[in-house]
């Protein structure tokens, strides 16, 4: 009987490590994307993605739930819409299992579980916004200076509104200098490559810094290219 015993555990310990083998394979090369609402029968969500507004998959809502599945190279930021509702849902999509979880129709402002990706991306956006906020106070003032038709106070504030984007902007490069391993500092700095301005000599030092793997991201070909470009 032990010996019945012993080579039951042993199956099951020989299951239960095919299993979790399975499930790791399954992780690295496929997504699966839930979309959960509280409202919503049958209303189509459709999967975008956000650079050129291509629709790669569209499924509908059946039971409070919208469910996608695929593959991804590399994570890469796409659009979550949905008929009827207002507005869209960027995420970063990663061959993971994701969640996003819609209250009250208020797809903008739901929240995104399972994902390490998304989860820091928000850090970042939660950081530069809140640099970005010491400019609203200044906003009464820009009002008051322009009715007064203050010239010298307006060119004050503007000075002080230009230190602020910079701070924001410097933030920016020393998070993706500072994480060469993260696929959200090439989203940084190919969002920084769009601006009007930038510092080229910073940008392509900050690009060179990311790891290998990271320059293979949709992104960072896209920052490498407006490198090429301006040389």
């Amino acid at each position: 009987m032990f010996k019945n015993i012993s080579l039951f555990f042993l199956l099951f310990l020989t299951l239960s490590s095919c299993t979790k083998d399975k499930t790791k394979v399954l992780k690295s090369d496929t997504y699966f994307l839930s979309v959960s609402t509280e409202n919503g029968s049958n209303n189509t969500v459709y999967l975008q993605k956000l650079a050129n507004s291509t629709v790669i998959d569209s499924t509908q809502i059946e039971n409070g739930i919208a469910l996608f599945k695929g593959s991804v190279d590399t994570p890469q930021r796409y659009l979550i819409t949905i008929e009827g509702y207002f507005g869209g849902k960027m995420i970063v999509l990663e061959n993971d299992s994701i969640t996003i979880e819609i209250r009250n129709k208020d797809l903008i402002n739901s929240k995104i579980v399972g994902s390490k990706l998304n989860n820091e991306l928000f850090n970042v956006q939660k950081q530069s916004e809140k640099i970005y906020n010491k400019i609203d106070p200044l906003f009464p003032d820009m009002q008051r200076a322009r009715l007064e038709n203050d010239a010298k106070k307006l060119q004050e504030i503007s000075m002080k509104m230009t230190i602020i984007e910079q701070e924001n902007i410097n933030f920016n490069f020393n998070y993706s200098k500072e994480n060469p391993n993260s696929f959200i500092s090439a989203m940084i700095l190919n969002d920084l490559s769009r601006r009007d301005s930038i510092d080229l000599k910073k940008l392509t030092d900050t690009y060179n810094a990311l790891s290998d793997n990271v320059k293979k991201s949709v992104d960072a070909q896209r920052v490498a290219s407006f490198i090429t470009e301006l040389h």
